[in-house]
């Protein structure tokens, strides 16, 4: 399967996640990477502070998470909010995981700060999917991702 990042990253994987746990194809949008989790912007959405986090091993099933990385999971999660409310000033997060057949599990967290309007907090990721052209296009929502970006490096460096 074949993904062009929103940073023109042209990537062949049959796992999107496992690129994303992997250093050497993946690497604008990361954003902090420790020996479990990897946590990046999302390489398919660019909206600004949409963090996802990836296991490093290839894991398709959350009852198939190591007690470590559940840990560390609950850890990255509290910083990553903590760095959303320092970061974007918002209160409202949406956070998600999917898994798919065969595929990398994911969590999502998405800070709900009001750069795109969102009318249900239950259907927030379907409706960046259908924004996600217009949000790779734009010039300057591409600007405020890379700030994002930036920002979070910042705070991750200090945990």
């Amino acid at each position: 399967m074949k993904f062009t990042t929103i940073f023109n990253e042209e990537i062949d994987t049959p796992c999107a996640g496992c690129v994303v746990a992997d250093s050497t194809k993946f690497r604008e949008g990361r954003i902090y990477q420790s020996k479990l989790w990897d946590l990046s912007q999302d390489f398919e959405i660019a909206y600004p502070g949409m963090i996802v986090l990836s296991p490093m091993r290839h894991v398709s099933n959350y009852m198939d998470l190591s007690e470590d990385e559940l840990n560390e999971l609950k850890i990255l999660t509290c910083h990553c909010k903590i760095a959303i409310k320092k970061i974007f000033h918002c209160e409202k997060i949406a956070y998600m995981f999917y898994e798919k057949p065969d595929g990398h599990i994911h969590f999502i967290i998405i800070p709900l700060h009001g750069l795109i309007e969102i009318k249900d907090k239950y259907s927030v990721l379907g409706e960046l999917m259908v924004k996600a052209n217009n949000l790779r296009t734009d010039k300057e929502n591409m600007v405020r991702v890379s700030q994002a970006i930036d920002d979070y490096r910042e705070y991750f460096i200090n945990i």
